[in-house]
C-alpha cells in the first residue's frame, strides 16, 4: 500500500483585488489628494493647479509600487467615503480643540492639569492604529506617546482632554473607516501598569 503524500499545503495567500478595482481606488485616491491640495493651496492658475496634478500623479505611482498591508489574512480595505468625512470631523474636532487650548493658555490656572492616561482599543488593523494614533496627536491638547500591544500611551493636557480622548467616538469613526460592525471598547489601563496587567 503506497504511503501517503503528507500535506504541504501552507495557508492561501490573500487574493489580490481585481486591476478594475485597483484603478478605481487609485482614481478615488487621486481626486481626493488633488482636492485637499487645491483646498489648501489656495491658487487656481495654470502654474499651481499643475504642480499638484504633478504631486498626486508621483503619489499615485509611488503608491502603485507598494504592497497593500495585509491584516487578518485579509487585503485591508478603506471606505473611501467615509475617510472623506472622517477628514472633515477631524478638521472640526481640530479648530474645537485649538479654541479650547487657546482659552487654556490665557487661563492656565482654572484649567491646566496635565496627565498621562493609558488606554487599550483593539483596531482591525494596523493602518488604523496608526491613524487613531495619529488623529489624537493632531487634535490640540492631547499627544500619543506611545502605542503598543494595541496600548496607547496619551499625554492630556487637561482633565477634559483626557476625558474625551477616553470616551471611545474618535476610536469608532476610526474603526469604523475600515470595517462595519460594533464599536471597539475602550479599557482604561494604570499608567505605571504593565499593557497585559488588565488583558483577560
Amino acid at each position: 500500500m503506497p504511503a501517503s503524500t503528507p500535506s504541504t499545503s501552507s495557508p492561501s495567500a490573500p487574493q489580490k483585488p481585481g486591476a478594475s478595482r485597483l484603478a478605481r481606488t487609485l482614481a478615488i485616491k487621486g481626486m481626493f489628494l488633488f482636492a485637499v491640495w487645491v483646498l489648501l493651496s489656495g491658487k487656481y492658475d495654470a502654474f499651481h493647479l499643475g504642480t499638484g496634478l504633478a504631486g498626486v500623479a508621483f503619489l499615485l505611482w509611488l503608491d502603485s509600487r507598494l504592497e497593500p498591508l495585509v491584516g487578518s489574512g485579509k487585503w485591508v480595505e478603506i471606505h473611501p467615503l467615509r475617510w472623506v468625512l472622517y477628514y472633515f470631523w477631524l478638521l472640526w474636532q481640530m479648530v474645537l480643540s485649538a479654541l479650547y487650548v487657546a482659552r487654556v493658555i490665557v487661563n492656565p490656572g482654572r484649567h491646566l492639569n496635565p496627565r498621562l492616561v493609558r488606554f487599550r482599543c483593539e483596531q482591525p488593523n494596523t493602518i488604523a492604529t496608526v491613524s487613531l494614533a495619529n488623529s489624537i496627536t493632531l487634535t490640540p491638547g492631547t499627544l500619543t506617546v506611545d502605542v503598543q500591544d494595541d496600548c496607547y500611551l496619551i499625554h492630556a493636557l487637561t482633565e477634559r482632554t483626557a476625558r474625551d480622548v477616553l470616551d471611545g467616538s474618535m476610536q469608532a469613526r476610526v474603526a469604523r473607516l475600515f470595517v462595519d460592525g460594533p464599536a471597539p471598547k475602550v479599557d482604561e489601563l494604570p499608567v505605571n501598569g504593565q499593557p497585559d496587567e488588565r488583558r483577560p
